[in-house]
């Protein structure tokens, strides 16, 4: 089977995820840009800039750009068990509303992937933000990893060492400012959407939780919530695509 040179990249329109999609141009014959969003991360429609950018770079054609609403996908992760969530994870559940988005952006990723043939995603997850999310930790990462593996999709984040994403697009030529991700007066999102609700998740864990139990604490709570979480995805995945009985699927296995 010859597969196609597509891939696929979880993209908000900053400096990470672009500077992904520039380098995965330079590998694969056309990116897929999916910008997911839902009431809780707005202004979606800014990713369109930095898309563009792209798309005068390397080619209209190189470039798809998707918004997606993924709302309903996102509640299925995070409320259809929640009285049991909450008895089982308590005010760690603050917390948890941030993997449960993460995860339904990749579970809709995958889905995309499958209905698109394309075997391959990109994000620009970071290794400097792994105190707050702990699906970005090495642990998490090789965990989602194998929950793409599933679906016979190779998952990766070409950045996650890369300290200065911005500086890397502006030697590219294709941001016109260099100092994007950490100016002197505040983070730039004139690019790219953002969450509302992560404000709170931030606030719990390092005004609360982290101070009162550690991190290690942190990463048990939110490494198991995130495999049992990718168990139903799974689970969701094969019944909502019919998987287990698409002959291409299994032949693919």
């Amino acid at each position: 089977m010859i597969l196609k040179n597509e891939a696929s990249i979880l993209y908000s329109g900053g400096s990470d995820s672009t500077l992904v999609a520039a380098l995965m141009c330079e590998k694969f014959e056309r990116i897929h840009l999916l910008t997911y969003y839902h009431r809780g991360i707005p202004y979606a429609e800014k990713s369109k800039i930095n898309a563009k950018r792209l798309a005068n770079k390397f080619g209209k054609e190189k470039i798809k750009h998707e918004l997606i609403n993924f709302e309903e996908l996102f509640k299925k992760i995070h409320y259809d068990k929640y009285l049991f969530d909450l008895k089982r994870y308590k005010t760690y559940m603050t917390s948890c509303y941030c993997n449960a988005c993460q995860l339904a952006m990749h579970a809709a990723t995958i889905m995309y992937n499958i209905k698109n043939d394309i075997h391959f995603a990109f994000d620009g997850y970071k290794r400097e933000k792994q105190h707050l999310y702990v699906f970005m930790t090495e642990e998490g990462i090789k965990e989602t990893k194998e929950f793409y593996k599933e679906f016979k999709i190779e998952y990766d984040n070409p950045v996650y060492d890369i300290v200065r994403t911005d500086w890397e697009l502006f030697d590219m030529g294709i941001s016109p400012k260099k100092n994007v991700k950490f100016p002197s007066e505040r983070l730039d999102f004139s690019t790219q959407h953002h969450c509302h609700d992560g404000i709170v998740t931030n606030a719990y864990l390092m005004g609360y939780f982290i101070p009162l139990y550690g991190q290690e604490a942190s990463i048990k709570m939110s490494i198991n919530y995130w495999k049992e979480k990718i168990k139903v995805m799974k689970s969701y995945i094969y019944n909502t695509m019919n998987l287990k009985n698409n002959k291409a699927y299994i032949d693919l296995k």
